[in-house]
């Protein structure tokens, strides 16, 4: 969790000469060091309901030290106006209701904007209950119908699923691939995506040849890809958290049946490679941030850079996406005076129009929530890295 540092200057009382000069010392300290500075700031608070626990803990890992660089590095650099940005956060367990909650007990503990739930399920319970209360939340980390349909307080930051299927299947199709199969968690967010994907292929006019609903601990992931591979797909599509793909695909291998595999974006596929090694190359992963290893981008210079800050060498698309959504709810900060609230960083918001945030553009207006249009295809090398 992101806090400000703590500390405090000393309270006023009679001085002896050396304490005096003592005090003067410790004056100019703070106004060349914005760390020190801080200390004494009543800090702007943001909230974040995530996954902490349960099989699909391992989503936050990677958005959350995005969001963590890019919230330290203004800290570091005298906060907004003056005041450092605190971030707090409560686990959901990827449920609904807890997320819900949380949102409520974040908001009354003073948080202006709600930072990038992970996940359809939490993401879902956070936004309905974020607009109740009139509170914008940014960048949910899903592109779940749900969650990416226009509300008053919802601000998408990436494409939704739905985009991202009619993509893929566009791509495939100019390919001549037809047979094409879909393999899911088996959770609401991840079922949509296949019914998206499904409805894109019959409006090419054939069929999705099959699909498979996964158990989210991965437990039946074997005996789907074998049910899966029985079919003969060309390409299987994957909506699915990390150990499941792996299970699945290193089952689906063992078969012998060959296949393509596609992901959404959900995919991290340098752990995936880590996990599965020789087994994930070929793997292609839709992206819907930028290259984070492309230093001709200013974005992606600057997440390089507040990366390493924090001690982190390895970067990837999730801490890239997190590290985005948290710069947006930063710049609305800045734009919305010295004593921001709710209703202020929503009109900041709105405002942006079409904010070039480093070579890729964010669109908000007050009847449009836009967010980024980008995404592009990536491949796993045998090496680990990407080819896109």
């Amino acid at each position: 969790m992101t806090q400000p540092l703590q500390g405090g200057a000393a309270r006023s009382r009679p001085f002896s000469t050396s304490a005096r000069l003592w005090a003067h010392m410790l004056t100019c300290l703070a106004l060349v060091s914005p760390t020190l500075a801080l200390a004494d700031s009543k800090p702007i608070v943001l909230g974040q309901t995530y996954v902490q626990s349960g099989p699909l803990a391992s989503l936050s890992t990677d958005p959350l030290l995005g969001i963590r660089a890019m919230l330290e590095s203004v800290n570091r650099s005298g906060g907004i106006g003056g005041r450092p940005i605190e971030l707090r956060q409560l686990d959901d367990a990827y449920d609904t209701a807890r997320a819900s909650a949380n949102v409520k007990q974040l908001v009354g503990d003073g948080a202006v904007a709600i930072l990038m739930p992970i996940g359809t399920s939490s993401s879902v319970g956070a936004v309905k209950t974020a607009n109740e209360l009139k509170v914008p939340i940014v960048g949910p980390y899903t592109g779940a119908a749900p969650v990416m349909k226009h509300t008053d307080y919802g601000f998408p930051v990436r494409i939704s699923f739905e985009e991202e299927c009619a993509r893929i299947v566009n791509h495939l199709f100019t390919l001549g691939v037809t047979r094409i199969a879909f393999a899911h968690n088996d959770n609401p967010g991840a079922r949509a995506a296949m019914e998206s994907a499904k409805s894109f292929i019959e409006q090419r006019g054939t069929k999705m040849i099959g699909s498979v609903a996964i158990k989210n601990d991965a437990s039946d992931a074997a005996a789907q890809a074998q049910e899966l591979a029985k079919l003969k797909p060309e390409v299987v599509v994957f909506s699915a958290s990390n150990d499941v793909t792996a299970k699945f695909i290193q089952a689906y291998r063992a078969t012998g049946a060959g296949a393509t595999f596609y992901s959404l974006s959900f995919l991290n596929g340098a752990q995936l490679f880590k996990t599965i090694d020789k087994d994930a190359v070929g793997v292609v992963i839709s992206q819907v941030v930028p290259y984070p290893w492309n230093v001709a981008m200013p974005i992606v210079i600057e997440y390089q850079a507040a990366m390493k800050k924090i001690g982190v060498s390895d970067v990837s698309y999730a801490s890239l996406e997190g590290y985005v959504s948290a710069k947006v709810v930063v710049e609305a900060l800045k734009q919305a005076g010295p004593n921001p609230s709710a209703e202020k960083v929503k009109t900041a918001l709105e405002t942006f129009k079409a904010l070039n945030l480093g070579g890729v553009t964010l669109r908000y207006t007050p009847t449009e929530h836009l967010g980024i249009n980008f995404s592009e295809l990536s491949m796993l090398r045998k090496d680990g890295s990407f080819i896109r």
